[in-house]
């Protein structure tokens, strides 16, 4: 087998270019576009489960899911890997070889409309079950965690139905922050410590994909006019995901400050119950620097 057939066999594979033998996934636009009902109701059963289950383990002891975490965060560091490495070249490659990032960023079938960022709409209906696990172990819920899970859900199943612009943008930028996120959980599940800075990188990171998720739904609602209603939703999403990651980051890392070593434990566990990285973390252990 020469390099180049090696090369497009992986191809093949990574990009999901079989899925077609099996699905029309170019078409679910059409089907996601008719069933709205079907987020809509994800939606409204994740928060009502969740609520009366928090309720229900109030008076019980918090479940030890610490192994069935690890592979759950597991499958999904590899979904959101995988993702990454098939939608990142192909952005980049529209950028550098198309109209330039301005023009492109108008459009939605030249770098969106391939399978991975389909699936990666997709993959919002599962990724609720993270908060199960908050539930079930008994670990504080914040309302930035399922505010953005439920509102997330609409908008990628929104974003696929009606071809919005930079589908292939914003999936990108969650693949790669879900890579390092999702990977950190499943360490963290298996005992892993890290320091505070690891965890402060990667609130940084998400802070950051905000900032640019808010900038190019900016660019949208003054340059695209073919969606203006889902733009300017977008640009509300955005907005408030920035302000609630960066509250997050200022509550658990600049306002708590040392004092003495009782007061500075009593800090470090607070910060940490404030930190959604933290959420999902099983027993820690082995300390990472």
């Amino acid at each position: 087998m020469t390099n180049t057939t090696a090369f497009e066999t992986a191809r093949y594979y990574v990009e999901l270019q079989w899925l077609e033998r099996f699905h029309d996934w170019r078409r679910a636009d059409r089907w996601m576009a008719d069933h709205y009902e079907v987020p809509a109701a994800f939606c409204v059963g994740y928060l009502v489960v969740i609520f009366v289950l928090q309720r229900a383990m109030r008076d019980r002891k918090p479940f030890d899911l610490s192994g069935p975490l690890f592979w759950w965060n597991s499958l999904l560091a590899a979904f959101s890997i995988f993702g990454a490495i098939a939608t990142v070249p192909y952005i980049l490659q529209e950028v550098l070889h198309g109209a330039g990032a301005s023009a492109d960023m108008c459009l939605y079938y030249t770098e969106a409309k391939n399978p991975w960022v389909y699936l990666f709409c997709l993959s919002k209906i599962p990724e609720l079950v993270d908060t199960l696990f908050i539930v079930l172990r008994k670990r504080p819920l914040i309302f930035l965690h399922y505010y953005h899970h439920a509102l997330t859900l609409v908008y990628a199943w929104n974003a696929w139905a009606l071809s919005l612009p930079n589908g292939g943008w914003f999936a990108a930028m969650n693949l790669i922050v879900h890579s390092l996120m999702y990977s950190y959980y499943a360490a963290c599940a298996r005992g892993v410590r890290f320091s505070q800075a690891t965890r402060q990188a990667i609130t940084s990171l998400q802070i950051i994909q905000m900032v640019a998720g808010t900038s190019i739904v900016i660019h949208n609602v003054l340059r695209c006019n073919d969606t203006p209603l889902s733009n300017m939703a977008g640009l509300v999403m955005y907005v408030s995901y920035m302000v609630l990651f960066t509250k997050l980051f200022i509550d658990s890392y600049v306002i708590a400050k040392p004092r003495a070593p009782r007061e500075k434990k009593a800090e470090a566990k607070k910060a940490t119950e404030n930190d959604e990285l933290a959420q999902q973390a099983g027993p820690a252990r082995k300390k990472v620097e």
